[in-house]
Protein backbone atom coordinates (compact mmCIF):
# COMPACT_ATOMS: atom_id res chain seq x y z
CA UNK A 1 0.00 0.00 0.00
CA UNK A 2 2.88 2.37 0.72
CA UNK A 3 4.29 1.91 -2.77
CA UNK A 4 0.93 2.70 -4.36
CA UNK A 5 0.60 5.79 -2.18
CA UNK A 6 4.11 6.91 -3.09
CA UNK A 7 3.43 6.40 -6.80
CA UNK A 8 0.18 8.35 -6.63
CA UNK A 9 1.89 11.13 -4.71
CA UNK A 10 4.73 11.31 -7.24
CA UNK A 11 2.34 11.33 -10.22
CA UNK A 12 0.20 14.04 -8.64
CA UNK A 13 3.15 16.22 -7.73
CA UNK A 14 4.71 15.70 -11.15
CA UNK A 15 1.48 16.75 -12.84
CA UNK A 16 1.13 19.86 -10.70
CA UNK A 17 4.75 20.86 -11.19
CA UNK A 18 4.51 20.31 -14.94
CA UNK A 19 1.31 22.35 -15.16
CA UNK A 20 2.88 25.13 -13.09
CA UNK A 21 6.02 25.18 -15.22
CA UNK A 22 3.92 25.29 -18.37
CA UNK A 23 1.99 28.37 -17.21
CA UNK A 24 5.08 30.02 -15.76
CA UNK A 25 6.99 29.81 -19.02
CA UNK A 26 3.94 30.66 -21.08
CA UNK A 27 3.25 33.87 -19.16
CA UNK A 28 6.76 34.93 -18.08
CA UNK A 29 8.63 34.45 -21.33
CA UNK A 30 6.24 35.35 -24.11
CA UNK A 31 8.96 36.38 -26.55
CA UNK A 32 11.19 33.28 -26.23
CA UNK A 33 10.89 30.57 -28.87
CA UNK A 34 9.48 27.18 -27.85
CA UNK A 35 12.82 25.27 -28.00
CA UNK A 36 14.38 27.72 -25.55
CA UNK A 37 11.44 27.34 -23.17
CA UNK A 38 11.77 23.56 -23.37
CA UNK A 39 15.53 23.77 -22.72
CA UNK A 40 15.04 25.97 -19.66
CA UNK A 41 12.37 23.62 -18.30
CA UNK A 42 14.63 20.60 -18.93
CA UNK A 43 17.48 22.25 -17.06
CA UNK A 44 15.20 23.07 -14.10
CA UNK A 45 13.73 19.56 -13.96
CA UNK A 46 17.18 17.99 -14.30
CA UNK A 47 18.52 20.11 -11.46
CA UNK A 48 15.57 19.17 -9.25
CA UNK A 49 16.08 15.47 -10.01
CA UNK A 50 19.81 15.70 -9.27
CA UNK A 51 19.24 17.46 -5.96
CA UNK A 52 16.53 14.99 -4.95
CA UNK A 53 18.72 11.99 -5.78
CA UNK A 54 21.62 13.52 -3.88
CA UNK A 55 19.40 14.06 -0.84
CA UNK A 56 18.03 10.52 -1.06
CA UNK A 57 21.56 9.07 -1.35
CA UNK A 58 22.72 11.07 1.66
CA UNK A 59 19.67 9.91 3.65
CA UNK A 60 20.45 6.25 2.87
CA UNK A 61 24.12 6.72 3.72
CA UNK A 62 23.30 8.26 7.09
CA UNK A 63 20.92 5.41 7.81
CA UNK A 64 23.68 2.88 7.05
CA UNK A 65 26.14 4.83 9.22
CA UNK A 66 23.72 4.66 12.15
CA UNK A 67 23.49 0.89 11.75
CA UNK A 68 27.29 0.57 11.52
CA UNK A 69 27.89 2.50 14.74
CA UNK A 70 24.83 1.26 16.66
CA UNK A 71 26.91 -0.65 19.19
CA UNK A 72 29.16 2.34 19.83
CA UNK A 73 26.21 4.37 21.12
CA UNK A 74 25.42 1.82 23.85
Amino acid sequence: MRKIGGILLAVGLGTLIGWGLYWFFRLAFLSLPLPVKIAIAAIAVGLIILLASLGWERYRASKEEKEKFKEVEK
